[in-house]
């Protein structure tokens, strides 16, 4: 298949075109990520949002050719590292507020009682919002201590299942509070 012709199908949304370039990019994105960013991260997430940025960007006619799809490609994956790591630096802002107001202290002062509760209110009220499922892995995990492994067994679900969903829950309420300034 020609580069022309490539390019003609992926922008009609021809689902072999779509999977020949996933299969084509992701092994190569999910290195970019790996390499730059250190720990246990979910790479997929991140390359996921890749490829959905690149659709999109196809479909509002950024790209001209197919020269363009790696240098393209890869614009779109700086640019969600970069956002990984602006978001990264919030949640620890936000997670270090949050270590202080659960740090049992008889001294809080009217107005750190006042930030406390106020973050409290916030927290339970993404909580509330979660699915089911998120609600139960979360109280498991953070309240009733137990191990993913105990709390997969309990759920009927896989390890690997509970820890995702712990994690994007997670993520989720970061990013509600990071998006909308609830705190």
């Amino acid at each position: 298949m020609d580069g022309d012709h490539f390019f003609e199908k992926l922008r009609d949304h021809d689902p072999e075109a779509q999977k020949k370039l996933i299969q084509t990019f992701n092994p190569r994105i999910f290195l970019y990520f790996r390499n730059r960013i250190k720990g246990e991260t979910y790479y997929e997430d991140l390359v996921q949002e890749v490829f959905s940025a690149f659709f999109c960007g196809l479909d509002q006619g950024k790209m001209a050719g197919t020269a363009w799809i790696g240098p393209f490609m890869f614009g779109i994956a700086r640019r969600v590292l970069y956002n990984y790591f602006y978001k990264q630096r919030k949640n620890n802002e936000i997670q270090k507020k949050i270590t202080l107001a659960c740090e049992v202290s008889h001294d809080f002062t009217e107005a750190e009682r006042l930030e406390n509760q106020k973050l409290s209110e916030v927290l339970n009220r993404l909580i509330k919002g979660l699915p089911p499922i998120d609600r139960i892995i979360l109280n498991a995990f953070y309240l009733q201590e137990r191990e993913i492994s105990e709390i997969a067994d309990m759920t009927g679900r896989s390890k690997h299942y509970v820890s995702v969903r712990k994690e994007r829950a997670i993520k989720k309420i970061r990013s509600e509070i990071f998006h909308k300034n609830l705190y």
